[in-house]
């Protein structure tokens, strides 16, 4: 059985594929499907080449992609939807509400799902949900898309961060 993780951010070109392509790298492609998507994507705009360089940076690939608008069949086909954002989140649950229960910023989730007991992969969305409250205040990625090196840099070390504290707890999870 195969997860769908969808990672969203605003023009699809900067932090979600960065995650996107690290989530990918760490995880179990039999086991777990990673997309992304912008809520005003420029559709067919490449990865950022900043961004791309912080992959190469971290030894992970520079997916082949260029930048998709989010879409509401997306948002419904996913079993867990990472954003960059609170106002991404909110974007996504625009388009589908019943989402909520599955819908984190990134960090939020590396954080909640550290603290929450679960078997599985739906367990632990669900405990993560349930636990929203207690989960970090300090939740959204700055966007990093025409700022200098540094700001691309700090970006992608807190994504790394927030993927790594993920992808280890979702390699623990039965199907």
């Amino acid at each position: 059985m195969s997860h769908g993780i969808l990672v969203v951010c605003t023009a699809n070109v900067c932090r979600s594929p960065v995650m996107e392509a690290m989530l990918a790298q760490l995880l179990d492609p039999s086991r777990f499907e990673v997309t992304s998507a912008g809520v005003m994507a420029p559709r067919g705009k490449p990865i950022d080449p900043a961004s791309a360089a912080q992959l190469r940076a971290r030894n992970v690939p520079v997916p082949d992609r260029t930048a998709r608008q989010l879409r509401s069949d997306l948002v419904t086909a996913a079993d867990l939807v990472l954003t960059a954002t609170r106002s991404h989140r909110a974007e996504v649950l625009d388009l589908d509400p019943r989402a909520l229960r599955r819908t984190f910023t990134l960090v939020e989730f590396a954080g909640l799902c550290t603290q929450v007991e679960a078997t599985d992969v739906a367990g632990l969305v669900a405990a993560a949900a349930a636990a929203r409250s207690r989960g970090p205040r300090d939740v959204d990625l700055v966007d990093p898309i025409g700022q200098p090196t540094e700001v691309h840099a700090d970006v992608a070390a807190r994504i790394e961060t927030a993927v790594r504290t993920i992808a280890d707890v979702l390699d623990r999870l039965d199907d």
